[in-house]
């Protein structure tokens, strides 16, 4: 009897040691990878058994990060991507993997969260095309909690892995869904202030329109990314971000790498958010919206482009003046006079051209100026428009950026005068001697037959 009772307690502490054994996570993490192995000398298991073995891998992950072993959760990651490599994802792996990376962070555990991330290189390489977008909007979603999180680095890892997307196939919906996944991330960094982070994006962005010139839709997309920024930056009145977006999509239109039509929706954009931006009196970016505008519709040099631009230049100077006086709402004036300062420069220094772009849009701009002035005089009866004039002539010729452009400043405002005289034929408009821009030597004998033929001057 005492024989037997000892043999069975005997087989009971083994019994019980050996389950106690089978529980440690090393041992089933082992177990797992072993059956990996397995899988990969085999041909593919079904769906029930891809479902079974990524059961037991996310268990032993969640076991493992609630425990806060990181050897084990990094054993249990570099399970999963081999599984994953081996094309045992199933249909919603991104959201379980995304519920697992989003468990690591909020449990501090980021290098871990990092090494998730990684496991979205094989799902994504061995996913079908059409199941992609939703991966690609995982990863959004989890680049946005990281930097709300403040773990930058992690949403630097997620915009990276999208990347690689871009390069893994060229379907039109995957390249909707990383721009989408970009606009997202990149508000949320402007949030931040990662400009790390915006610049990589942008030089993504830059590099892909670079390689794909005729990429009608991947321009497109590319230019709504940039059309919500501006909105971002321009409704929150950030000048450093506007000063750097501004510059970026500067540099894109001067190297061609944006097609004609993506200029052109960002110039339509920029029309309203100029309007939007010169009822704030208190903006820090007035008229910059308006320059931004019209100095890409010079560069693109299509006159549809350029009407809507100075359109939308002109109306956002009348608001501004219907809401304020002249005076306070110079700078919203600023960009029409300044890139018409611009033209005229090219205009006579150049000469004629086969190209008539500049002279129509030179045209169409002077033209805009007087319309501008015969509203700013209805506002006041009292004022002529050579006061007017006067008055923006003053400030242009004080603000910092236009050091050295003085003549060319005085030039201009001669030009807009004396058109004006030739356009009304009313002589008592002409100012007093006094008036600082109007002087005789401004504009140059040879200039004045130049000018003559383009038919500003009598």
């Amino acid at each position: 009897m005492a024989l037997w009772l000892i043999i069975v307690l005997a087989g009971m502490i083994i019994i019980a040691a050996w389950w106690y054994y089978t529980k440690r996570l090393d041992w089933q993490l082992a177990r797992v990878k072993s059956q990996l192995n397995e899988i990969a000398k085999r041909p593919q298991p079904t769906t029930k058994g891809k479902r079974k073995i990524l059961r037991k891998i996310y268990k032993l992950l969640n076991a493992s990060l609630n425990t806060g072993n990181a050897d084990n959760a990094y054993q249990a990651f570099d399970l999963l991507k081999l599984g994953l490599g081996n094309g045992l994802g199933c249909i919603g792996e991104p959201v379980k993997l995304t519920s697992t990376i989003y468990l690591a962070i909020k449990l501090n555990q980021e290098d871990a969260a990092g090494h998730g991330i990684d496991a979205f290189r094989p799902l994504l390489k061995n996913m079908a095309a059409a199941e992609v977008p939703g991966a690609i909007e995982q990863l959004g979603l989890i680049a946005v909690i990281s930097l709300k999180q403040r773990q930058n680095f992690l949403a630097a890892r997620a915009v990276e892995v999208i990347s690689m997307v871009m390069v893994l196939t060229p379907d039109e919906a995957v390249q909707e869904a990383v721009m989408r996944a970009y606009r997202l991330i990149g508000l949320t960094a402007f949030r931040r202030n990662d400009d790390g982070l915006i610049r990589e994006i942008q030089a993504k962005i830059a590099s892909w329109l670079a390689a794909q010139p005729l990429n009608i839709v991947l321009h497109e997309y590319a230019s709504r990314v940039m059309t919500v920024w501006l909105h971002r930056v321009v409704k929150t009145g950030d000048g450093k971000n506007f000063e750097a977006l501004a510059q970026y999509i500067a540099q894109l239109t001067e190297k061609k790498v944006l097609s004609e039509q993506a200029i052109a929706n960002i110039v339509k954009d920029c029309s309203h958010l100029s309007g939007m931006d010169s009822l704030n009196p208190y903006s820090q970016i007035a008229g910059a919206v308006s320059l931004l505008s019209l100095e890409l519709a010079v560069q693109v040099r299509l006159l549809d482009t350029w009407r809507q631009s100075l359109d939308g230049a002109g109306q956002a100077a009348r608001l501004a003046i219907a809401q304020r006086t002249l005076a306070d709402s110079l700078a919203v004036v600023y960009p029409i006079f300044e890139i018409g300062r611009r033209l005229l420069v090219m205009e006579l220094n150049t000469g004629f051209m086969p190209d008539t772009f500049r002279q129509q849009a030179l045209f169409l701009l002077i033209r805009e100026c007087l319309q501008l002035l015969e509203f700013i005089t209805r506002q006041n009866f009292t004022t002529t428009v050579a006061d007017c004039i006067e008055q923006i002539y003053q400030d242009w010729i004080v603000r910092q950026i236009n050091a050295g452009q003085q003549k060319s400043i005085q030039r201009f405002c001669q030009l807009v005068f004396l058109y004006s005289i030739r356009m009304k034929r009313r002589q008592k408009h002409i100012p007093a001697d006094t008036s600082s821009f109007n002087a005789e030597d401004v504009i140059t004998p040879a200039q004045k037959e130049h000018l003559k033929q383009l038919g500003y001057l009598a």
